[in-house]
């Protein structure tokens, strides 16, 4: 079948040498050059610049089982050099490049846990990354010479990777994948994309998390299929994607939700704010009377301007919970966009939805389904398991903390067997994710274990499916957090921790209107749904350097410690009626 895996690629170190063999011209990369064209890297020719970079990190003394660590932006010279450590038989270590300016300790930490022989970067950083770390520096733009070196015996179960994941306290902890690992899952995701020799994956999450690690960057190379490089953070993007002509798109809820609101805004600096709501309200009616999708036809423009083109096939998020209202927004502008789940722990793709054009264009199926992250791939088992939270006790047979066991699970945590233990439970891995299995056997994420909030009532909050939804229709908050508080008496209650939406609140000129603002905001989002679910109180993210700090870190999704704690001093019921002045009007009082 099309674009599925060879048998023959066994380990990461197969992929690129059979496509070099068995399709050398045909497109491996494409990247923006400085005039905004896009520049191809053939399957030979990428196999060419891998071997020569390879040589290059071979006279560095990098050889079978030694540890790369990867610390730059994503480019193509990012992906040659990644997979030039599989081409000596080497470990991967990918870093987040992102945070080596403000939080370099998390940097030195990683570099000293994986034991990195050597770290390759840019140059410009090269300073930098020398005072964290006694291993060697390797320069990204290099001029590899010398002969390619032999290939190394490489095995399935050879230890591939090291990914540090992100988790919410304490260490990130390094996953150990294996090839078998990732050749698994690649192989399961392929069959569920329906992943096809003419797709065209692009690649522009931040590559050291798992999730486009595996989708964008290892899949490509292993099924024959071309990905353009680039960053989702950045302008140019925008071109990369008109100008590739994606067939499948990975993104992350943040991602889709930007892109919801570019939408709106180019089309009311253009003038057609309007008529972008006719062509929305006229799919609606068409939606719901015959449950066709006209979308794709009736906004062909908006579809050349996003994706240069109608070829885009589906998107698919994962990386965080996805609001079921996005889903149908884009359902209607004809933009399928799909839902998966998964944790670095499992390669990390667990489940995902499988699309049909059938069923997207000519009935209401996937309207029904918004919010499912769909079955197991193939070859993973996901059972349900009671929680260790007191109190806290599940149907099995309909829902409970999920228990992944397959070939794709990790080997473990690098130099960490206490919490590999404490995680794992007869070869298979404790999730914290709670889930429930509906009657056709798609499974809907009801939230985290840690997050679950039990009530004096004894009544359970699960803030991803029960509050989620509700505070982002909240236009006076940017960001929020759901975490379990203790009021007067001790007892737990819901505390929601904010970041503010300036352009909302700031009218506001104390305190006290700041906070009756926001409470008014959620009050009214929370209109009609349980009484448990209103009685809370929330605190706001700190204020430095004239804004409000982020809750939540940008990459992937996953919460972050907060960087203030919740505290009765900067709860709304201590600051009721504040007539101090709020902090962008301190200087005028």
């Amino acid at each position: 079948m099309d674009g599925v895996v060879p048998e023959e690629i066994r380990t990461l170190a197969d992929a690129l040498p059979f496509w070099s063999r068995e399709n050398p011209s045909h497109t491996a990369l494409m990247e923006l050059n400085g005039d905004d064209e896009l520049d191809r890297i053939t399957f030979h020719e990428l196999a060419e610049q891998v071997d020569a970079f390879a040589a290059h990190l071979r006279r560095r003394g990098v050889g079978p089982g030694r540890t790369v660590a990867l610390l730059m932006p994503n480019s193509a010279r990012w992906i040659v050099a990644y997979w030039s450590v599989f081409r000596l038989g080497a470990v991967a270590a990918p870093l987040e490049y992102a945070v080596l300016d403000t939080e370099p300790e998390r940097i030195e930490f990683a570099l000293a846990n994986c034991d990195a022989h050597v770290v390759v970067c840019e140059p410009e950083d090269a300073r930098r990354v020398a005072e964290l770390t006694s291993a060697g520096i390797v320069s990204a733009r290099a001029e590899p010479r010398g002969t390619p070196p032999s290939q190394p015996e490489v095995e399935p179960d050879d230890l591939a990777q090291i990914l540090y994941t992100s988790g919410a306290t304490g260490p990130k902890k390094g996953v150990e994948l294996t090839h078998r690992n990732l050749i698994s899952n690649v192989r399961a995701c392929c069959k569920r994309m329906d992943v096809r020799r003419d797709d065209c994956l692009p690649a522009l999450l931040p590559y050291h998390h798992a999730y486009p690690l595996t989708t964008t960057i290892i899949l490509p190379a292993c099924a024959g299929v071309p990905n353009a490089v680039g960053d989702v953070r950045t302008q140019r993007s925008k071109t990369l994607l008109r100008k590739c002509r994606p067939t499948v798109f990975v993104g992350v809820p943040r991602v889709f939700d930007a892109m919801l609101d570019g939408i709106r805004r180019a089309a009311q600096r253009a003038g057609r704010g309007g008529q972008l709501r006719r062509a929305r309200w006229t799919c609606a009616a068409l939606k719901k009377l015959l449950g066709l999708n006209t979308g794709k036809l009736l906004l062909r423009r908006l579809h050349a301007e996003l994706f240069g083109g109608r070829q885009l096939r589906f998107c698919m998020s994962g990386g965080a919970r996805i609001s079921p209202r996005t889903l149908r927004e884009f359902f209607l502008l004809g933009i399928p966009v799909l839902q998966g789940w998964g944790m670095s722990e499992i390669s990390p793709v667990g489940t995902a939805q499988a699309f049909s054009p059938l069923r997207f264009y000519l009935t209401r199926h996937y309207e029904r389904k918004a919010g499912s992250i769909g079955k197991p791939l193939d070859g993973a088992t996901i059972t349900f398991t009671q929680s260790s939270v007191e109190d806290l006790s599940f149907d099995l047979e309909q829902w409970g903390e999920m228990l992944v066991s397959g070939p794709h699970v990790m080997r473990g945590y690098h130099n960490d067997p206490e919490s590999t233990a404490r995680l794992m439970v007869g070869g298979a891995i404790r999730t914290g994710d709670i889930a429930r299995r509906d009657e056709d056997g798609d499974l809907y994420i009801v939230g985290r274990v840690k997050h679950v909030i039990v009530l004096p009532s004894g009544k359970k909050v699960f803030p991803e499916e029960q509050l989620d939804e509700p505070l982002r229709r909240c236009r006076t908050i940017q960001e929020a957090a759901v975490r379990p508080i203790r009021d007067g008496q001790d007892r737990e209650q819901i505390g929601l921790a904010l970041r503010p939406n300036l352009a909302e609140v700031r009218e506001a000129k104390t305190l006290g209107e700041l906070y009756s603002t926001i409470k008014r905001d959620i009050d009214a989002a929370l209109e009609g749904g349980p009484a448990y679910l209103k009685r809370y109180d929330f605190c706001l993210s700190a204020w430095r350097g004239g804004e409000y700090e982020e809750l939540i870190k940008t990459g992937m999704g996953d919460p972050s410690p907060l960087r203030n704690p919740f505290t009765r001093e900067t709860a709304y019921s201590s600051l009721k009626g504040s007539d101090e002045p709020v902090p962008w009007r301190q200087n005028q009082a």
